[in-house]
């Protein structure tokens, strides 16, 4: 959602943004709302133990 930004709406800091008044709580809870599900969208990789280096 490009009207609210990245800033506002990054998890680490908007509760402060939300006590500071700039985003609303309900704002916050519908941008939440209309991000796509992701679910299921990503390759899986197999990692094979005795390929890691070990010192």
């Amino acid at each position: 959602m490009a009207t609210l930004g990245d800033r506002l709406t990054d998890k680490r800091i908007v509760e402060r943004n939300i006590a500071k008044g700039l985003i609303s709580q309900e704002e916050y809870e519908k941008y939440l709302a209309d991000l796509a599900d992701r679910e299921g969208a990503y390759d899986q990789v197999e990692i094979d133990p005795g390929d890691s280096i070990t010192e």
